[in-house]
């Protein structure tokens, strides 16, 4: 059973449109990774929590939290500045480079500490009983608008699959109509309601939770929205790929 939260889940996870023109003068093209997070990653995923949930407490330990069997803890990293890949590579499948890629989250993650990338942001999510659950989600206030609220959203979809789950649930701040907007993009549906469950101001929490997502029709559907979600962001700069 969740508990009370303080900082909602969702609340940094929307992507409303981008503005090209504007990302492209103001901060230059955007590599975004997305993996398992490892043990380099835990200081940034502490401070960066701290940040994006200002009223959480006690804060997350992620040095836990990524050892733990039955979850799996994402982050998206970020290498600003990237020089963008020729347009037949650009191109390529989106299933492999997007969707497909994170079937190799079991096996992989980078040591962001050493290599120089940033954590534009993170998902949690837990694995019960057939079903996922999207505890967390939070994205870096310079990263938003970026399209790194849904790549997250899309990873912790193929995980939930991975580790053969049939459905996602989370909640949601009743008030937070974009995070809602994005999740009902992915077949999010609300189904019930948490009563005073964020104890910062005791607002009630929307309970929405998804159809199968290993249906085909799903599937097809996940696919397609991947693929609109790297078209939709490559002329504002971010580009997203697999470690």
């Amino acid at each position: 059973m969740p508990t009370k939260h303080h900082g909602p889940t969702g609340t940094t996870a929307s992507n409303p449109e981008p503005d090209p023109a504007f990302l492209r003068d103001s901060t230059g093209s955007r590599l975004y990774r997305l993996h398992l997070a490892g043990a380099g990653d835990v200081d940034q995923l502490t401070d960066l929590e701290r940040d994006v949930f200002q009223t959480l407490w006690p804060p997350t330990n992620f040095a836990r939290e990524i050892k733990k069997s039955g979850q799996a803890v994402l982050v998206a990293t970020v290498r600003p500045g990237a020089t963008p890949p020729p347009r037949s590579e650009r191109n390529s499948s989106l299933v492999e480079r997007v969707v497909g890629g994170i079937r190799t989250l079991a096996n992989s993650n980078a040591d962001n500490a050493r290599n120089g990338d940033r954590i534009a942001g993170w998902t949690v999510v837990w694995f019960v009983a057939g079903e996922a659950h999207i505890a967390s989600i939070g994205v870096a206030e310079p990263e938003r608008r970026r399209g790194v609220g849904e790549l997250l959203l899309l990873g912790a979809i193929e995980a939930a699959a991975i580790n053969d789950c049939d459905e996602l649930t989370l909640e949601v701040r009743k008030s937070n109509d974009a995070a809602q907007a994005l999740y009902r993009k992915y077949g999010f549906n609300a189904v019930g309601e948490r009563k005073g469950y964020y104890v910062d101001d005791n607002e009630d929490a929307l309970i929405m939770t998804t159809p199968d997502i290993r249906e085909p029709e799903y599937a097809a559907r996940l696919a397609g929205l991947a693929a609109d979600h790297a078209r939709r962001w490559e002329d504002a700069g971010s580009r997203f790929e697999r470690c």
